[in-house]
C-alpha cells in the first residue's frame, strides 16, 4: 500500500509540470511559436496593409507579426485587417482569402499576446460574397 501512494505521488509529480507548462488560457486555440510556418509568404503578407490605428509598439505585436501568425493558423492571401477592442482587449481582425477556396475566412490574433482567439470560415452565400469583396481588395494592392 505505502508503495502504491509512493509510485502514485511520483508519477503525480512527473506529470503535473507538464500538464502545467502545456495549457492555454480558454480563449486560446493557437500559441505562437516564434517560427515561421513554412506556407507563408512573408513577402506578400508584409505587403498587405491592415488598419493599425490602436496599435502600440511597447505593448503589443507588430501587424506585421499578427498577419503571419494569421497565415500559419489559415493558409491563404490577406485580403484586410484592422484593429478592435473587444472584452478589454485589443485584437488584429484580419480576413484571408484560404488557399484554393471559394471562401474567405476571419482570424482573431490577440495584439498583446500574438495568441489565436478565434478563426470562422464563412461558407455559402455569405462566403462566397466574401470571396469576391476579399478578392477584389487584395488585386488592388
Amino acid at each position: 500500500m505505502y508503495r502504491r501512494l509512493l509510485t502514485l505521488a511520483a508519477l503525480l509529480a512527473v506529470a503535473a509540470p507538464r500538464a502545467a507548462s502545456a495549457q492555454m488560457t480558454h480563449d486560446e486555440w493557437y500559441k505562437a511559436t516564434g517560427k515561421t510556418c513554412s506556407t507563408v509568404d512573408v513577402t506578400a503578407a508584409k505587403a498587405a496593409q491592415i488598419k493599425t490605428d490602436k496599435y502600440n509598439a511597447s505593448t503589443m505585436i507588430s501587424p506585421d507579426s499578427a498577419k503571419l501568425i494569421a497565415l500559419c493558423a489559415v493558409p491563404g492571401k490577406i485580403g484586410s485587417g484592422e484593429m478592435n477592442m473587444a472584452n478589454g482587449r485589443t485584437e488584429y481582425a484580419i480576413d484571408i482569402v484560404p488557399n484554393k477556396k471559394k471562401t474567405h475566412t476571419k482570424v482573431i490574433v490577440d495584439a498583446q499576446t500574438g495568441a489565436v482567439l478565434s478563426s470562422k470560415q464563412f461558407g455559402g452565400l455569405r462566403g462566397l460574397a466574401g470571396w469576391v469583396r476579399e478578392s477584389a481588395e487584395a488585386k488592388k494592392k
